[in-house]
C-alpha cells in the first residue's frame, strides 16, 4: 500500500522564505552599522583623550596662578593668619578640578586600551554571521525554493482513488 502526504498548503513554508529573504539583508545592515558605531567610538575615545589632556594642562595652569596668587596674597598679609581665604579656596577648587581632569585621563586611556580587546571579541563572532547571511542563507534559501517547488508540483498530482473492493461474491 503506498503512502501518501496529506499537503493542504505552503503558506507557512513561504512565509518562512520571505522572512528569511528579509533577514539576510537587515543582518548584513545591522552588521554595517555596528561596525560604523565601533568606529565612532574609537574616534570619540581618541578625542577625549586628546581633550582630556589639553584640560590637565590648562588645569594645571589654573593650579599655577591660584598658587601665585595666595603665594601674593600671603606676602601682603606677612605674619597674618587670615586675609587670604578666597585664594586658599581658589586654590582648593583649582588643584580639585585638575584631579578631576587627570582621573579623565587614566579613565580614557583605560577605555583606549579594553576597546581594541572587545572588538576583537565581536569581529570574530561577526565574521561567522556575515558568512552564514551571505552564504549560507542563500543555498539555505535556493534549498527551500527547491523545496516548495517539489510540494507544489506533488500537489498539483491528481489523486487516484483505488477502485473499491468487490463485496461479498462467490468463489
Amino acid at each position: 500500500m503506498t503512502q501518501s502526504a496529506r499537503v493542504n498548503s505552503l503558506d507557512a513554508l513561504k512565509a518562512l522564505h520571505s522572512a528569511l529573504a528579509k533577514l539576510g539583508p537587515e543582518g548584513q545592515e545591522a552588521l554595517g552599522a555596528a561596525e560604523i558605531e565601533i568606529r565612532r567610538a574609537f574616534d570619540y575615545l581618541q578625542d577625549q583623550h586628546k581633550h582630556w589632556q589639553r584640560q590637565v594642562e590648562k588645569r594645571q595652569e589654573d593650579v599655577n596662578r591660584a598658587r601665585a596668587d595666595l603665594v601674593h596674597a600671603r606676602a601682603l598679609r606677612q605674619g597674618e593668619r587670615s586675609g587670604y581665604v578666597e585664594q586658599e579656596i581658589a586654590l582648593n577648587k583649582a588643584r580639585a578640578r585638575l584631579r578631576e581632569a587627570e582621573e579623565k585621563v587614566v579613565a580614557v586611556k583605560r577605555w583606549l586600551l579594553h576597546l581594541p580587546r572587545a572588538i576583537n571579541e565581536y569581529e570574530g563572532p561577526a565574521r561567522r554571521l556575515a558568512g552564514l547571511l551571505d552564504a549560507d542563507l542563500k543555498q539555505g534559501l535556493a534549498m527551500l525554493d527547491n523545496k516548495i517547488a517539489l510540494l507544489e508540483a506533488y500537489m498539483a498530482v491528481p489523486v487516484v482513488e483505488p477502485p473499491p473492493k468487490p463485496q461479498g461474491g462467490s468463489a
